[in-house]
């Protein structure tokens, strides 16, 4: 049984999570191999509880497995041409029996999940709809496609005012051309229209493996989109999941916020990709999940709540409101993923040459991420831009930490006379670390 303890600190983790996604649009693709026993019993119980969240989720279920069996059973081997299935007449038969079947599982699946989710007795409302149009592949390398078709236009319209009643959406992979005909699409190129059109907060992928994996077999769990096209460009991906993380960086490239592949087999894989900071899979951003930027206003609550702490034990001077008001040029935030992990400021003096580091902090949820040295790193390099020859930095319990990294002990007396009288009026007797940061002052 989870310790109290535990769930209160989980809890904590998950809250802002909670508050960001609700009211929020998630793209999610299921694959076809996921859609069946206990799998898809914990996948529905999952969605409901998001929807009890008041998440906005549109569904894209996969089919290829239950087209495959389909056509083992008469005999028949499926066909691909660079990983997309060929449709003929036949196989299109069996792509409209195997998502009637599938679409069928899955709203009696969402059904029985009810009984598990804040739901229960309240029926989620399933919406579906021919909210995809579709046009032929057509003639790819001297091969016919035949049936098989690519996404031409997303009826967002009607999708959004189903979302906007409640339901959850329900797309399959199939879709229809305005001539009339139906072509089999991939889920994968579906979510990712769907998630593009509705300008989604995230697309979720759900797949066999735990995440977009390198040539080693290893997850890589955060890509900005240029880092997941070097590693497509260079090869570097298992060659199963070249489409799907093109997909992914198509998305983010188009407005979708985060692309997020993870496995389904996992229990509770999907809330813990979503509701927890580090996740399980490989989540795709436009730009790097982590970065440093010069603090505003607005971040005045972060930063308050991460040296609290500390100003209670007596680690760091006491930082009131208004001086973080009027001092917040200092401050530089470390985001990973929207949420602030870490400050530091740079306090500047009458001589142009001397500088201080003061208030480094970084979250005690993190302090094994290596943020505070990329928070020196960031200092050291504010430092050398502005000419700063000698950085000071004072300290009471950190010391050796200063010393691993380049400082050196000095005498308070060296400190420059405006921090000196400062420095005898605390009465604190931090002990002072100086670092040559080498700037061509």
């Amino acid at each position: 049984m989870t310790a109290p303890v535990d769930f209160i600190r989980d809890f904590r983790e998950a809250a802002p999570y909670i508050h960001y996604l609700r009211g929020k649009t998630l793209v999610i693709g299921i694959a076809g191999s996921l859609l069946s026993g206990s799998t898809l019993q914990t996948l529905a119980a999952d969605l409901n509880l998001l929807a009890s969240l008041g998440v906005r989720l549109v569904v894209v279920h996969g089919s290829r497995t239950q087209i495959n069996t389909l056509a083992e059973a008469h005999g028949l081997t499926p066909q691909y041409h660079n990983g997309r299935r060929i449709t003929d007449e036949t196989t299109l038969a069996h792509a409209k029996q195997a998502c009637g079947m599938v679409r069928s599982d899955i709203e009696a699946a969402l059904s029985f999940g009810l009984s598990q989710t804040p739901l229960r007795g309240k029926p989620l409302s399933i919406a579906g709809g021919n909210f995809v149009s579709a046009r032929p592949l057509g003639i790819i390398d001297g091969i016919d496609m035949g049936y098989t078709g690519i996404v031409r236009k997303i009826d967002t319209e009607a999708v959004r005012q189903r979302l906007n009643d409640g339901a959850l959406v329900l797309i399959s992979p199939l879709g229809h051309s305005l001539s009339g005909k139906t072509f089999n699409l991939s889920m994968g190129d579906i979510a990712e229209a769907a998630a593009v059109a509705l300008q989604a907060e995230k697309l979720v992928y759900l797949v066999e493996q735990e995440g977009i994996l390198n040539e080693h077999g290893q997850v890589l769990p955060n890509l900005s989109g240029q880092e997941a096209r070097a590693l497509l460009a260079g090869g570097r991906v298992q060659s199963n999941q070249q489409r799907l993380l093109q997909s992914a960086v198509n998305a983010v490239e188009n407005g979708v916020q985060r692309t997020q592949i993870l496995s389904g087999r996992q229990n509770g894989s999907l809330i813990a990709e979503l509701f927890t900071r580090h996740g399980v899979g490989t989540s795709v951003a436009r730009n790097a999940f982590m970065n440093i930027r010069q603090a505003q206003t607005g971040d005045i609550p972060d930063i308050t709540a991460l040296i609290r702490p500390l100003e209670e034990q007596g680690i760091l001077l006491r930082r009131s409101r208004e001086y973080l008001e009027n001092h917040i040029g200092e401050f530089s935030v470390l985001e990973h993923d929207r949420r602030i992990y870490g400050c530091v400021a740079l306090k500047t003096f009458a001589d142009p040459d001397i500088g201080e580091l003061a208030c480094l902090v970084v979250s005690p949820e993190a302090q094994d991420s290596g943020y505070g040295e990329l928070l020196l790193e960031h200092l050291l390099g504010q430092a050398r831009s502005r000419n700063i020859r000698t950085l000071y930095a004072l300290s009471t319990h950190t010391g050796e930490w200063f010393l691993e990294r380049g400082f050196q002990t000095a005498s308070s007396e060296a400190l420059p006379p405006e921090r000196l009288s400062e420095y005898h009026e605390s009465g604190r007797k931090s002990k002072v670390f100086v670092y040559h940061t080498g700037a061509n002052g």
